[in-house]
């Protein structure tokens, strides 16, 4: 049974590849992308966002802890009827 931190760890190290994908396939494309005959630096920038993007929503989501529920939730007229300060009229 695979557990949580293994999971993180494994995101961990997804962000890393990612960033090493980016650094390497700007400077050298065709080491990160070596099956295409002209391959372009924005399609690694493009693989690499996507890579850097969801290992980091993946890992956020094991380690981030929501907020617990107040113990008042405010009603949508209490919301409405908020007072921020005094109200400059003119």
């Amino acid at each position: 049974m695979v557990t949580i931190a293994v999971i993180v760890a494994t995101l961990k190290a997804l962000v890393v590849l990612s960033i090493l994908i980016l650094v390497i396939g700007l400077i050298k494309p065709k080491w990160v992308l070596f099956w295409m005959k002209e391959p372009s630096r924005v399609l690694v920038s493009g693989i690499a966002l996507v890579l850097f993007m969801s290992s980091m929503t993946g890992w956020s989501h094991f380690t981030v802890k929501p907020k617990p529920k107040s113990e008042r939730e405010r009603t949508q007229e209490e919301i409405n009827n908020l007072n921020l300060g005094p109200s400059v009229k003119p």
